[in-house]
């Protein structure tokens, strides 16, 4: 009784923090997580080589071409907080990427009707990643995921399961990318006898990156010595819910001194959160920091960033 009571509370008071909750369970599993993918408006299927793209195309990660450590840390609605840790790893023409993602809802007061009354994490989710990509010929990276998400319910309920992603990226070497990936298949989330069904998502992308000349071309007296610009644009679907459009630029800018500038915009279209998305960046020879900013007129400000070093 008391499981099912909780469960129950929590679907009522923990959803607002959670990733964009809808008709399916584990809703974790879609946690738009990473500074640069945000600040692109989560267009990203369509994106080669980055770490980020463990939660959005296993395909893309196959174009990773050194060893790169990413971690992110997102405060989400009310007090939720997540994290995520990517780290691909280049053999030859394959890339084996281990990841692992939290999510921690903040402390809930528990009151139940059979006088049971405590204080407890609403809701505390982990998902541990293995992907592998693989490069056949140059310009395509194909991937794979298997991920196991275990999610507790106000320290009272737990559910296990395991799911799988799949991806494909084809890179032409003109700048312009074309990504699909199928994720979150697999079982039913099952906290009791009934579950539901993983938010089973397609994803389709497009993406174009090409050098602007000249380098200041956008501010003239600006001692920039190399420029390029990558335009995104994304439709994704999860079961039971309707497809979204979202897009997204991201401009790098190389200062005198080697460092590299970034400013990134992008625009989630047709949806109760719709609205502009923002980020910026700076980089170095190794290392890397990314941040996004997502504002919403009825829940807080997503904000993020992602520490990056390359070995």
């Amino acid at each position: 009784m008391r499981t099912a009571g909780a469960i129950f509370l929590i679907s009522l008071l923990a959803a607002p923090a959670a990733a964009a909750p809808g008709l399916t369970g584990a809703p974790v599993l879609n946690t738009p997580i990473g500074a640069r993918s945000s600040g692109l408006g989560r267009a990203f299927t369509a994106v080669p080589g980055d770490p980020e793209a463990v939660n959005y195309n296993p395909g893309a990660l196959a174009f990773a071409e050194k060893i790169k450590l990413s971690a992110t840390y997102m405060r989400g609605y009310l007090d939720g907080s997540y994290g995520l840790v990517s780290v691909p790893l280049p053999l030859g023409s394959f890339v084996l990427t281990p990841a692992y993602m939290f999510f921690n809802s903040g402390k809930m007061d528990l009151n139940l009707s059979d006088g049971t009354r405590a204080t407890v994490t609403a809701e505390q989710d982990k998902v541990a990643y293995l992907s592998a990509g693989w490069r056949p010929v140059p310009t395509l990276g194909v991937g794979a995921t298997v991920k196991r998400a275990s999610l507790e319910l106000a320290e009272a309920a737990t559910a296990t399961s395991l799911h799988y992603d799949l991806g494909v990226l084809y890179a032409a070497k003109n700048g312009l990318s074309l990504g699909a990936a199928y994720l979150n298949s697999g079982g039913k989330i099952k906290f009791e006898d009934s579950g539901d069904p993983p938010p089973t998502t397609r994803r389709l992308g497009a993406s174009y990156k090409f050098a602007v000349n000249p380098p200041n071309l956008f501010d003239p007296g600006a001692d920039i010595t190399y420029s390029d610009m990558l335009l995104s644009v994304d439709w994704s679907r999860t079961d039971k819910e309707k497809g979204y459009y979202q897009g997204g630029a991201e401009a790098n800018m190389t200062l005198a001194g080697g460092a590299v500038f970034t400013l990134r915009f992008g625009y989630l279209a047709d949806r109760d959160s719709a609205g502009m998305t923002y980020g910026l960046g700076m980089a170095g020879r190794n290392w890397g920091l990314d941040c996004s900013f997502v504002p919403s007129d009825s829940l807080d400000t997503l904000s993020q960033a992602t520490l990056n070093y390359k070995f």
